[in-house]
């Protein structure tokens, strides 16, 4: 059996990054401890994450409730998921046509664009399409290029790692 060796740093980030996000989106105004518990993490490790999180734009601080029960002591730090920190955008790529929707982080679609194209439309051809219908999506629901997080495209057929289209059916 070959050697054991942990895993890579910045994997873990991720992996506790995302962990900590999915507790976040599912939760009112966590605190910290309520983090710790609803992840498994340990205390620096969320607080770490966190402020990680914070400095992405991804999470901030809550604002403390007013008129609520007053208790000594400092308050617990709360935190939120700032879905408005970002949009998403998905592409299909497919035989006959070409779409495109535009969703808030928080998943919510708030656009949708499509084109036909043919089956018999070189790549060139269909790329073009693609590029048409992201302008036209990203137009009508006024979200900038900039200001999009994530950008996901499916298409029929095998692609290596290295994006390279092995075979294409579209």
């Amino acid at each position: 059996m070959g050697r054991l060796t942990g895993g890579d740093p910045s994997l873990l980030r991720r992996i506790n990054s995302a962990v900590v996000l999915h507790a976040l989106r599912g939760a009112g105004s966590p605190t910290l401890t309520d983090l710790t518990r609803a992840t498994g993490l340990s205390r620096p490790t969320v607080e770490g994450v966190v402020e990680g999180l914070i400095e992405t734009g991804l999470v901030a601080e809550s604002v403390p409730e007013e008129g609520g029960a007053r208790r000594q002591g400092r308050p617990a730090r709360r935190f939120r998921f700032r879905v408005e920190a970002g949009h998403l955008l998905g592409i299909e790529i497919g035989p006959h046509r070409v779409a495109a929707l535009v969703s808030g982080l928080d998943g919510r679609i708030i656009g949708a664009a499509s084109r036909d194209v043919s089956d018999t439309a070189s790549a060139d051809d269909r790329l073009d399409r693609v590029r048409v219908v992201v302008a036209d999506v990203l137009r009508r629901t006024g979200v900038s290029r900039s200001n999009l997080r994530a950008v996901g495209v499916g298409c029929p057929g095998i692609v290596e790692t290295d994006g390279t289209v092995r075979l294409g059916v579209a």
